[in-house]
């Protein structure tokens, strides 16, 4: 009984702990079509990031403005 005890209260505490390591997703909105579109540039750049595809911005003009804005691309 106390093996299974403590078994079951360890997994739960890993499961947490690599929950906090890991960082926070991503915040992605997909529009279809392949577009995608995000809060900021640089989470645009991490989600592509994570299949290890470029980026190409839909709108350019608004991506190299405003670093903060939302943008939209795709990752090919």
């Amino acid at each position: 009984m106390r093996r299974s005890l403590t078994l079951s209260l360890l997994v739960p505490a890993a499961l947490l702990v690599a929950a906090c390591a890991s960082g926070p997703a991503p915040r992605v909105s997909w529009l279809g079509d392949g577009v995608f579109k995000s809060p900021t540039v640089q989470e645009a750049e991490a989600y592509c990031r994570n299949f290890g595809a470029p980026m190409r911005f839909l709108d350019p003009k608004a991506a190299a403005g405003a670093p903060t804005g939302e943008v939209s691309y795709r990752c090919d």
